[in-house]
């Protein structure tokens, strides 16, 4: 059955690798640029040449940005595994018809699946930890932007929220191939669950644990995830951060007039020092998912006769 498996899925596997190969190599040129940044090839741009200074930090932020639209896309990477491993798995032997002549044979329907089934998530699992692993060292080297919550669009891209994600689109994928029986609707199906599970947590992510109140500056602000901002007013009215201070011209200055009038800012975030609480609870909650899909396409695939 592992050779089967290597047989009819390599040509998937080899595809995949070569795939996070060029997002490899794109992190690494990104990356060796941001080293030379940072041992100071940049200096030449301070004054005087000497010691490291804002320059360096701008030439770091400006790199960072340029490759920023690849990096909001990361978080989709592992919808590889749901469309070129998950949904052709059951959907392609239906189609085919191979399905009758594979489940009929001396190794049981059960067995047939659980091998593939395990030998794929494996798989999924060491392309997300691999794909997680290779992001954080690549942010290692922008001041800020490690095990941070500010940066939501790549927060299921770094950490171990990667391995959830790719087993939960596999087994997505592989669920949609049972249930409709062919591969291009099981794809499609594929992607468009997995784009609103990512819009979901994106709305849930804030709410993983009670947020922090604050009012003033609040160091420990920095590097968070910013749940809700505003003033309050002296007779303890909240008001939204955008909303008009009586007295108080708009645009520049307003803040200053909001201040002398006795208006405090107040904030409501997610301190940046959960960022691996909410790393788990996001993998927790992937991985409740993937266990039910997983019953989903093991249940459908063992108890259908045909």
């Amino acid at each position: 059955m592992l050779w089967l498996t290597w047989r009819q899925h390599r040509t998937q596997l080899f595809v995949t690798l070569g795939l996070l190969a060029a997002v490899g190599g794109v992190l690494l040129l990104s990356g060796q640029a941001a080293l030379d940044a940072a041992n100071g090839n940049l200096t030449s741009l301070c004054r005087g040449g000497g010691v490291p200074c804002v320059e360096t930090d701008a030439g770091l932020e400006d790199l960072y940005q340029k490759i920023y639209p690849m990096i909001a896309m990361l978080p989709f990477v592992p919808l590889l595994a749901g469309i070129f491993w998950g949904a052709p798995l059951l959907a392609r032997e239906y189609e085919r018809n191979t399905h009758q002549l594979a489940w009929t044979q001396s190794v049981s329907r059960g067995r047939w699946l659980g091998v593939k089934f395990c030998v794929l998530a494996l798989c999924a699992a060491l392309a997300g930890l691999l794909s997680g692993r290779m992001f954080d060292a690549w942010l290692e080297l922008f001041p800020g932007k490690a095990r941070t919550l500010a940066e939501t669009s790549y927060f299921g891209a770094a950490g171990i929220a990667p391995v959830a994600w790719w087993l939960f689109a596999f087994t997505l994928g592989a669920a949609a191939g049972v249930l409709v029986r062919k591969t291009l609707p099981a794809i499609a199906i594929t992607v468009a669950v997995f784009v609103v599970a990512s819009i979901a947590l994106l709305l849930l992510r804030p709410h993983y644990a009670e947020p922090v109140r604050s009012i003033g500056a609040d160091p420990s602000a920095k590097g968070g995830l910013i749940v809700d901002t505003g003033r309050i007013a002296p007779d303890g009215r909240e008001f939204r951060a955008f909303d008009d201070v009586p007295g108080c011209p708009q645009g520049r200055g307003m803040t200053e007039c909001a201040e002398a009038a006795g208006y405090r800012d107040f904030s409501v975030y997610q301190p940046a020092t959960r960022f691996w609480r909410f790393q788990w609870t996001e993998a927790g909650i992937l991985l409740a998912a993937t266990a039910v899909l997983g019953g989903v396409a093991v249940g459908g695939t063992v108890r259908r006769r045909r």
